[in-house]
């Protein structure tokens, strides 16, 4: 039952004992964790996919270089097809290499070949994905995505990352360019640490980890000046190298 090409992507719903792998063969195959025994297997696109996420509720995303995000829902009713396909995303002609969900599955962002971060929102009243713009600055593709509370990260064969905060409209716009590595990066995380005292919450900034190919592991702090909105970066030359 194993894929008859290189393993791209996993993700994982816990709450219903499954495991997701995507696939070059252009295939999702769903793994029951509880004996290992691969269920069912969902011939996904036309491409090679690339990335897949999955979100709280169940819902599984696929993104492919057939320039498409793909969304697919599992029926537990159906015995042949468990998972159907409820939506596909276009993704502006460009392969996608890349997908991040927000903790709340709000916004949906894909990074593709072009340099464009895409992005995804659920309407208020449908709860139906739309697509909400492009984020613009990477001159090379965009390969690693990450989200935290409201920032994005994203991580470029340009050797650089960028920044980005969303505003409470569904806004964004980006507080810093974190450049220094000598290669592309190919993996990004990130995290926010809040504070405040009482019931007032503070944004305390976010802790960036960038991962690239030139073997360094580069640990970044922004913040953003609520004043000017624009970021200040603090720390941006502890690194650690690799073994």
């Amino acid at each position: 039952m194993k894929h008859a090409a290189p393993i791209t992507s996993l993700a994982i719903n816990v709450s219903d004992d499954i495991l997701y792998s995507a696939s070059l063969d252009r295939t999702v195959k769903v793994w029951r964790i509880s004996d290992l025994k691969c269920i069912e297997t969902i011939q996904a696109h036309r491409e090679p996919i690339n990335a897949i996420v999955v979100a709280d509720d169940g819902v599984l995303y696929t993104a492919s270089d057939d320039a498409t995000v793909r969304v697919w829902r599992r029926n537990f009713c159906s015995g042949d097809r468990p998972h159907s396909l409820t939506v596909t995303l276009p993704a502006k002609y460009s392969p996608v290499k890349t997908l991040t969900l927000t903790a709340d599955g709000g916004f949906l962002y894909g990074g593709c070949t072009d340099g464009y971060v895409h992005y995804w929102l659920k309407g208020w009243f449908s709860g139906q994905l739309q697509y909400g713009g492009a984020l613009q600055g990477h001159t090379h593709a965009v390969l690693c995505l990450a989200t935290a509370a409201s920032y994005v990260v994203s991580g470029s064969a340009d050797s650089s990352c960028r920044v980005w905060v969303r505003d409470p409209e569904g806004q964004h716009k980006c507080l810093a360019v974190l450049s220094g590595h000598r290669g592309p990066i190919r993996c990004v995380a990130a995290f926010v640490a809040a504070g405040g005292t009482g019931n007032e919450e503070v944004d305390d900034g976010c802790t960036i980890c960038t991962g690239s190919l030139d073997g360094v592991l580069k640990v970044w702090r922004v913040k953003c000046a609520s004043s000017t909105g624009r970021g200040t970066l603090q720390n941006n030359c502890e690194y650690f190298e690799l073994a």
